[in-house]
């Protein structure tokens, strides 16, 4: 449990210091608002998982089916005994991170520049901010790992960004909560094939093939979403799919009206 104070802590002070001194902004600027909620989590466990598993497994099943047919494709649950940890730390870490680059930086930001600018910013802050973790790894390679986390999350950042700005109208932070949690879950506790051999995010791979087969599907899933995220509004979808469960449940009704007036007809 050593790692976990160093997200919770944090967290707990910013939460504490607003809670305290601008409650009113709880919602308006850490985003930890209850509108839409339901759809908020919904929409950010597809998009998380569509996210994580597009792009960790997906890279890896192109490769096995298109290039290399003999590829292992066997799923390694890492660290077994500590997922829920696992789940929970993350889960914490997304509240910080979240609250602090988009709920607290960007809306700074916003007070200087435009909104897209802020959303860049912000992200390039964030990616800034993950190039400590191939440093403590070490390894032969560390520039060309930093360089690789800064570019992956600085672009997770942008995608974070368009989902709090654009998507949710900069009023919830849930949804990108939920993505970022998943995100990394699925990333640090679940390997699909024989490589990466240690936990943390897929940077860099030994097989080249492979290296280039999970970016085409890292850009493949990512530049959709961002549109998605960009063009619509989460008010739109949630209608567009309350019109769809609503005309299905009209069809339903009426289906079971028509076959019980059928069943009543052949009775008499």
């Amino acid at each position: 449990m050593n790692i976990l104070p160093s997200k919770l802590f944090p967290f707990l002070i910013i939460l504490g210091f607003f809670w305290k001194y601008r409650p009113r902004e709880l919602a308006s600027v850490l985003g930890l608002s209850r509108d839409r909620i339901r759809a908020q989590l919904a929409l950010g466990l597809v998009i998380g998982a569509v996210f994580a598993i597009g792009i960790d497994f997906g890279g890896t099943i192109v490769y096995a089916l298109f290039f290399d047919t003999a590829y292992p494709l066997e799923l390694r649950i890492l660290n077994q005994g500590l997922l829920g940890y696992t789940l929970t730390f993350f889960l914490t870490n997304a509240l910080l991170e979240e609250t602090l680059f988009r709920g607290l930086l960007l809306n700074a930001f916003k007070t200087r520049v435009t909104a897209n600018a802020s959303i860049m910013l912000s992200a390039i802050v964030f990616g800034i901010w993950h190039a400590g973790w191939p440093i403590i790894n070490g390894g032969s390679d560390v520039l060309g790992q930093v360089a690789s986390m800064v570019f992956f999350t600085t672009i997770l950042g942008i995608l974070f960004g368009v989902y709090y700005e654009r998507f949710s109208s900069a009023r919830s932070l849930v949804g990108p909560i939920t993505v970022h949690t998943l995100t990394n879950f699925f990333s640090e506790s679940f390997k699909l094939g024989p490589e990466p051999v240690i936990q943390g995010p897929d940077l860099a791979f030994s097989n080249s093939g492979l290296m280039a087969s999970t970016f085409l599907m890292f850009l493949v899933v990512f530049i959709p979403l961002v549109i998605f995220l960009w063009k619509f509004r989460i008010e739109q979808v949630s209608d567009m799919w309350l019109r769809v469960i609503g005309r299905n449940g009209r069809v339903a009704a009426a289906y079971d009206g028509g076959r019980c007036n059928s069943d009543s007809k052949i009775e008499e």
